[in-house]
C-alpha cells in the first residue's frame, strides 16, 4: 500500500491522473517493487478543472461521482480506487463487486449509508441522481464487514478516508501516507521480504498463488 500511494503521489503531484486503478494492474517485480501498469486511461489534468468523460475506470473501483455521471472530476477517483484495493489485499476479493452501475452504486450505499447534500455537497445535483430511487442505508456498514483482527481501527480509518463521498474531503495520497495505519505494530517488511511465485514442481515456469475462493473476473 506504501508504495502504491507512493506511485500514485508522484502522478498526482506530475498533474496526471491514472483513471483506472485496480488489482490487475499493479505488478510486483522479482524485487518486491510494485509497478503501476495499463495507463491506456490515464490524462493530465489542469485547474479549473475540464470537463472529462465520465466512462473510466473498471465498474468494481469506480468512484460514486462517476457512477453518478459527474462531468467534473480529478485526482480523488484514484484514491477512491486505492481504497478499493486495499480491502481487495486483505480479503483476496472485491470489496463493491457491482454487476451493473446501479448495483454498484447500492452495494457501496448498503456499505457506506446512503449519501446526502449534508454529507456530499452537491450531491442532490449530480446528473444521474434525479433517475435513481434511493434506498435509505445507515452508515457503518464496513466496520460490521471487517473483522478487526484483519484491519485494525487505524486501517479501517485509512480506508474510510480513502473511500469518502465527498471527493474534496477524500484523503490525498500525500495525506493517506502520513497515516497512523503505517506506523503502527507490526511495520511493513521490506520489499525484498515479499513473497514471490512459486515454480511449478513440473515446469521451469513460474505461477502466483491462486486465492482461496475464485472471485470471479473483472467486468
Amino acid at each position: 500500500m506504501s508504495q502504491l500511494l507512493r506511485a500514485v503521489q508522484y502522478l498526482h503531484t506530475n498533474h496526471i491522473i491514472h483513471r483506472d486503478l485496480k488489482t490487475h494492474n499493479i505488478l510486483l517485480t522479482q524485487d518486491g517493487v510494485l509497478k503501476i501498469a495499463d495507463f491506456g486511461m490515464t490524462r493530465e489534468y489542469g485547474f479549473p478543472l475540464q470537463q472529462y468523460t465520465p466512462g473510466v475506470c473498471t465498474r468494481w473501483y469506480r468512484a460514486p461521482e462517476l457512477l453518478l455521471l459527474s462531468p467534473q472530476y480529478s485526482t480523488p477517483i484514484d484514491m477512491w480506487s486505492i481504497g478499493c484495493i486495499l480491502y481487495e489485499l486483505v480479503y483476496l476479493c472485491p470489496l463493491f463487486p457491482g454487476t451493473s452501475d446501479l448495483d454498484q452504486l447500492n452495494k457501496i450505499f448498503i456499505d457506506l449509508g446512503t449519501p446526502s447534500d449534508a454529507t456530499w455537497p452537491g450531491f442532490s445535483s449530480l446528473p444521474s441522481i434525479q433517475n435513481i430511487i434511493l434506498n435509505d442505508y445507515p452508515p457503518g456498514g464496513l466496520r460490521k464487514k471487517i473483522n478487526c483482527k484483519d484491519l485494525s481501527e487505524s486501517g479501517l480509518s485509512l480506508l474510510e478516508g480513502l473511500l469518502t463521498y465527498n471527493p474534496a474531503r477524500r484523503v490525498t495520497a500525500a495525506a493517506a501516507l502520513e497515516h497512523a495505519f503505517f506506523k503502527e505494530q507490526p511495520v511493513a517488511i521490506e520489499p525484498a521480504m515479499f513473497p514471490m511465485a512459486m515454480q511449478s514442481e513440473d515446469s521451469d515456469q513460474y505461477s502466483a498463488t491462486e486465492p482461496e475462493e475464485d472471485c470471479g473476473s473483472h467486468p
